[in-house]
């Protein structure tokens, strides 16, 4: 789902995203309630210039790709986008937008922590299109609000498994706190809901280190995930 801003406007992809009307030929999916809306233009690695090299085995995006679906068991596949920031689709493709990526290449913290708000997404079980039907538009932006939250936790919980702070994603939601709407939670909820993703995986992880302790038996592989390449 997308984080940019807060706001509705904007191409994005949203978990059970309608099929796009093709010109001159109509479908009755478009006309049925959905939580998706207009997918993202998808850019080839050839139209990316530079940026492509972060795509490439050991590339930055590559690399983070690689850390988020091994601790989640997934198998997201990212691809660069044009005109939104970032979202996944319910074949748990992420689309990853350039601008954002280039205005980010030197954080990070807050590349990895959109990421991973992805991968809570695509971790997140998905309503059948079917179910939707019957709700109203408060329950659909209801089930919206709670979706964003279980991804908000994950995010936090991602971040600390792959040793980053929660500072850099939480500056960017609120960079657009003038514009949350019935889709979004406020972003100092959805700031709270992160650190709390944060602190209870470290809670975890202090927790194990007491139970067992280094050197009470051999251990090749005490450290905390870094990176898989």
């Amino acid at each position: 789902m997308r984080i940019d801003k807060i706001s509705s406007s904007g191409p994005n992809l949203i978990l059970n995203a309608p099929r796009p009307v093709i010109s001159g030929r109509g479908t009755d999916q478009a006309q049925r309630k959905s939580l998706g809306e207009t997918p993202p233009i998808v850019l080839s690695l050839d139209e990316i210039g530079k940026l492509a090299s972060l795509f490439a085995p050991r590339g930055l995006i590559d690399r983070l790709t690689k850390r988020l679906n091994y601790l989640k068991k997934k198998n997201c596949k990212v691809i660069p986008a044009k005109g939104m920031v970032v979202c996944v689709d319910g074949q748990d493709v992420v689309y990853l937008g350039v601008d954002f990526l280039e205005a980010h290449l030197n954080d990070q913290e807050t590349l990895a922590g959109a990421m991973s708000h992805e991968w809570g997404h695509a971790c997140a079980l998905r309503p059948h299109s079917d179910s939707l039907q019957e709700l109203t538009w408060d329950e659909i932006f209801e089930l919206r609000r709670a979706h964003e939250t279980l991804a908000d936790e994950i995010c936090g919980r991602l971040l600390f498994l792959m040793g980053y702070k929660t500072d850099g994603i939480i500056r960017f939601l609120k960079k657009g706190s003038d514009t949350h709407n019935l889709k979004y939670h406020h972003p100092d909820i959805r700031a709270q809901v992160i650190r709390y993703g944060f602190e209870s995986e470290k809670r975890k992880a202090d927790l194990s280190k007491s139970l067992f302790k280094k050197g009470s038996y051999k251990n090749d592989y005490d450290s905390t995930l870094l990176d898989i390449v």
